[in-house]
């Protein structure tokens, strides 16, 4: 009798489909632990937070006018809240 050689032929694609889910695992576990990193305080954040990171006086931008100077214009401050509808006294 002839021998007969039965060996296990693994397709490419077999090897690829099983081979995807793990490495689509990985990445995501990889992903979320450095969002998970990113996210967590801690203490040199919470310090420069309460610096400023250039140590200069910051001036928004809608205060200046269009020589660059702070506007000597007076400012209104609006305030929202949910206390309730506040109609204007004519």
């Amino acid at each position: 009798m002839a021998a007969v050689n039965v060996s296990l032929h693994l397709d490419e694609k077999t090897v690829f489909a099983g081979l995807f889910p793990l490495a689509y695992a990985a990445v995501l576990t990889c992903l979320l632990l450095q969002a998970f990193r990113m996210m967590r305080p801690t203490s040199a954040s919470q310090a420069s937070a309460s610096n400023d990171r250039t140590g200069l006086k910051t001036t928004h931008p809608e205060l200046l006018d269009e020589n660059g100077e702070v506007t000597n214009e007076q400012l209104w401050a609006v305030r929202f809240s949910d206390e309730g509808v506040f109609l204007p006294e004519a």
